[in-house]
């Protein structure tokens, strides 16, 4: 069914949501949502990509994205970025992404680094431990960045936690520790930009991890916790700047951490040492 059926959008519009859903490998089987954190609002109705009338148009925040997707209905939230960080959707406290089968698609330059469909905390914002949390199950990201960087970090920073299984990351930037103080950010041993405690997930053409900030103690790129079963990291990066050699890429502390396999293809790990 043809996103122009119903008089919504223009033939191109359509065409081109159409083009960047397809490119994602999602099946057009829910609704559609739009957020633009520069031109939208959260009194709209997030139905269009652009303010077409009073009230119809794109949200503003993903909280209110979010909260028009329904779950298991494979809904897709939309971020529009306009090529700069001032397109940035902030996000002032720990996110919790937690519907199944709803998804998160940013329409973007689909770079490997900083990708500018972007999700980062407000510039003045006093620092969050736990920045994106995805407790849903068969979600699907793609061509996104979430940035955890505060002016004066916090102990125990993690980018990103997945407890939820199933889920599919494409294209993705999980950069966290992009802040240090005194035992916070990338100096604290219990920071972590990915942080993984279910099984099945599959990231694929992500980077994980920043070379712009450095890592001065045994903190890690990632960790697997709980019997994490499954998981596959295809065509990833993982950049790492340590001033400390304890700097870990992964980190498998307990026995029971993983199950089964977990499976790194062609894959790079670089630490850009100063």
């Amino acid at each position: 069914m043809g996103l122009s059926q119903f008089g919504a959008f223009t033939q191109q519009t359509a065409l081109s949501i159409q083009g960047a859903i397809s490119q994602a490998a999602l099946g057009f089987t829910g609704n559609v949502f739009y957020c633009d954190p520069v031109n939208g609002s959260d009194v709209n109705t997030g139905t269009a990509p652009t303010n077409v009338s009073s009230g119809v148009g794109p949200v503003q925040s993903i909280a209110q994205g979010y909260a028009l997707l329904s779950e298991g209905h494979n809904d897709v939230l939309v971020l529009i970025g306009n090529g700069l960080s001032s397109g940035t959707a902030r996000i002032h406290a720990t996110f919790t992404w937690a519907k199944d089968a709803a998804h998160l698609v940013g329409i973007c330059a689909p770079s490997a680094f900083s990708q500018r469909a972007r999700i980062a905390p407000g510039t003045t914002d006093t620092a969050f431990a736990n920045f994106f949390k995805v407790t849903g199950n068969g979600c699907y990201f793609s061509n996104l960045e979430f940035f955890q960087g505060f002016a004066t970090g916090i102990a125990a920073e993690i980018c990103m936690k997945v407890s939820g299984s199933r889920n599919v990351f494409n294209n993705c930037h999980i950069a966290g520790m992009g802040d240090t103080s005194a035992s916070a950010g990338a100096a604290s041993t219990t920071s972590r930009n990915l942080l993984i405690t279910a099984g099945e997930n599959l990231f694929v053409n992500c980077t994980i991890g920043i070379d712009t900030v450095a890592r001065s103690t045994s903190n890690a790129s990632v960790e697997l916790q709980n019997g994490a079963a499954r998981t596959i990291f295809r065509g990833c990066i993982f950049p790492v700047l340590a001033s400390n050699a304890g700097a870990l890429g992964l980190l498998v502390a307990a026995a029971a951490a993983i199950d089964r396999f977990t499976l790194f293809e062609d894959c790079y790990m670089i630490n850009a040492i100063q």
